[in-house]
């Protein structure tokens, strides 16, 4: 409850604190948006103008046309019912992946500055800037360890099972 009042707010939460950490979450909320977005225009609504032709009746304007045997109505229906199923997937598409993006660039703005968030981001910042990161020779020596206790074990279990399938296959269990 507390996130819907803070989306309808219209001021900035401590704007010169943590800058870096919020406007990279702010854009990860960005992309996560609008990927959603587009991924809308790509998709299938066919079915949803179909359900609008029925909705409208012309699937039963089509069907007394048929059974009426009025072959230029028939196809007169058909044309205009193609032509609106056409068009309106395709706005309706656009329609949909506009709000979501609109919405996603408003909501990825207002979750920065929601208090309880904005200080998380801020302390976050705070932390990272206190890490001690390592140099370059530090970290090529900590890879090989990484690496060579990961091929090790790797090793080590291969060999385990190698002696439970040989004692596996002794025992006619496999």
């Amino acid at each position: 409850m507390e996130l819907l009042k803070e989306l309808f707010r219209f001021r900035r939460y401590k704007a010169s604190q943590g800058r870096l950490i919020r406007r990279l979450t702010m854009v990860g909320v960005w992309v996560l948006f609008l990927t959603g977005a587009w991924k809308c225009t790509h998709m299938d609504y066919t079915w949803l103008a179909n359900f609008c032709t029925w909705l409208f009746g012309w699937n039963a304007q089509l069907k007394a046309a048929v059974e009426a045997n009025a072959v230029e109505t028939v196809e007169t229906l058909t044309a205009q019912i193609q032509a609106f199923i056409g068009s309106f997937a395709l706005i309706f598409s656009y329609s949909l992946a506009g709000a979501i993006s609109l919405f996603g660039i408003w909501f990825g703005f207002r979750l920065i500055n929601w208090e309880t968030f904005g200080d998380f981001l801020i302390s976050v910042e705070g932390e990272m800037a206190k890490v001690s990161w390592p140099g370059k020779a530090e970290l090529k020596s900590s890879t090989i360890v990484v690496l060579s206790v990961f091929l090790l074990l790797a090793g080590m279990i291969y060999v385990y099972d190698l002696i439970l399938v040989f004692f596996f296959r002794s025992i006619g269990v496999m």
